[in-house]
């Protein structure tokens, strides 16, 4: 058993969909702020889409580590270790869209349930994990080869 690494990331076409109309409207406002064209208010948008367009740049991808001792998981900001013996199981799954309604850091139906997914990866990895505080958790991970991972964790 060795340790299994990856790192997904959304397709190139969502990228594009999401940034390419951020980066033109931080273009125009910019544009407009250094001709001296628009209100002081403009910068209120040019701060939002900055900020949304970092957001964005920071979950490009998901990286997954998972092995004998541990399973490691996350976007980056949002990313959770969980030693191997509170983990207390870990399957192979089919996303559902209409239990997370949508794609990105979710919530699920249940109260401590959450998904990391992205577009393009319809299966992935169900783990199940009690924390330090012993309350169970429900996480699913998008995957490319959620067999491998589980397999990692022996």
């Amino acid at each position: 058993m060795g340790v299994y690494r990856e790192r997904a990331s959304w397709p190139g076409w969502a990228h594009l969909l999401f940034l390419g109309p951020c980066a033109a409207g931080l273009a125009a406002i910019g544009w407009a702020i250094w001709r001296g064209e628009g209100p002081g208010w403009t910068y209120v948008p040019f701060l939002v889409l900055a900020s949304v367009g970092l957001v964005w740049w920071r979950m490009r991808y998901l990286a997954l580590e998972f092995g004998p001792e541990s399973a490691a998981f996350g976007f980056a900001g949002l990313r959770r270790r969980v030693p191997r013996e509170r983990i207390v199981s870990a399957t192979v799954e089919e996303y559902s869209v209409a239990r997370y309604m949508g794609w990105g850091y979710r919530f699920g139906w249940e109260r401590r349930e959450r998904a990391y997914s992205l577009i393009g990866y319809p299966r992935g990895v169900r783990l199940v994990f009690d924390d330090e505080r012993d309350r169970r958790w429900k996480v699913f991970l998008s995957s490319s080869d959620p067999e491998a991972a589980v397999r990692a964790l022996g």
